[in-house]
């Protein structure tokens, strides 16, 4: 091959081809990167839509359903507080009651609950806020709570 057959081919359609060829996908890569940075565009508004919605959705079925429980468990915390200043308040009047002493109510808020109780954590045996059972005194004056004795003469065999 000589030199100017070199020259023929390399000079000749092939390398005019491919510069034409590379000038054109000059211009497609360009139109693509345009149309791919349009489509990542769209992309992000329809992302950021989605994420509106989602947000409006979850305030509409989640928030407001919320704040409305927080403040019906407000109202209901309020009412407790004025019924439980009114319960110490007949609590303290009836400290001052001429039946104080014998008021089965106040011996019932008077008992202690298990785990504050002195007498190592045994329960009498009577119902929970009933005052102890009296007895009258027995004829040597010492007061028993009934049933037959071994020195007891009433009832009982020798």
């Amino acid at each position: 091959m000589n030199i100017s057959e070199v020259l023929n081919v390399v000079l000749g359609g092939g390398l005019v081809a491919t510069i034409v060829a590379i000038s054109t996908l000059r211009d497609t890569i360009r139109k693509a990167k345009a149309e791919s940075m349009k489509a990542e565009a769209d992309a992000e508004t329809v992302r950021m839509d989605n994420a509106e919605h989602a947000t409006r959705i979850l305030v509409e079925n989640i928030v407001k359903p919320l704040k409305e429980e927080l403040n019906e468990t407000r109202r209901t915390l309020e009412a407790t507080k004025r019924e439980m200043a009114r319960l110490r308040k007949t609590i303290d009047a009836a400290n001052s009651c001429k039946h104080h002493d014998d008021c089965p109510v106040l011996v019932g808020l008077r008992d202690l609950p298990k785990g504050e109780r002195s007498s190592g954590g045994k329960r009498e045996a009577r119902t929970r806020g009933q005052p102890p059972e009296r007895v009258a005194p027995d004829v040597d004056g010492v007061r028993t709570s009934g049933g037959s004795e071994a020195g007891d003469k009433s009832g009982g065999t020798d």
